[in-house]
């Protein structure tokens, strides 16, 4: 029996250690490539969308069409913070130029907004 010991540490237990390794490795090696991809893919869609809003409300014509009839407002909305939507989709709202911004008020809320979920993301 002891001559069985040696034997068992030196070949059967590293035997069985690299087997459990390699099953441990060939399981969890995949979740994990998944999660890193299915985060990079939540990224660039979360970047993809950035784009979008910025280009399309940049040139946006505020005065001639209705803000909630576009299609890219509608992909915004849900993550405009409460008091935005409601500032920029209630009637009765009255918007006092701000010469030294430049443009629509509502195109500078909505282009603050942009920069507030694209940091909030940690995109830049």
């Amino acid at each position: 029996m002891k001559e069985l010991w040696p034997i068992l540490l030196q070949y059967v237990v590293p035997a069985v250690l690299g087997l459990v390794a390699g099953v441990v490795g060939s399981l969890f090696g995949p979740l994990v490539q998944w999660a890193v991809e299915k985060r990079r893919g939540r990224m660039d869609y979360r970047k993809a969308l950035i784009k979008q809003w910025r280009n399309d409300f940049e040139v946006f014509d505020y005065d001639s069409h209705r803000l909630g009839d576009s299609a890219t407002y509608s992909s915004l909305r849900p993550h405009l913070r409460t008091a935005v939507r409601d500032a920029i989709e209630k009637p009765r709202t009255a918007y006092v130029p701000n010469e030294g911004r430049g443009g629509s008020v509502k195109k500078q809320m909505l282009l603050d907004e942009i920069a507030r979920l694209e940091k909030k993301w940690v995109l830049v």
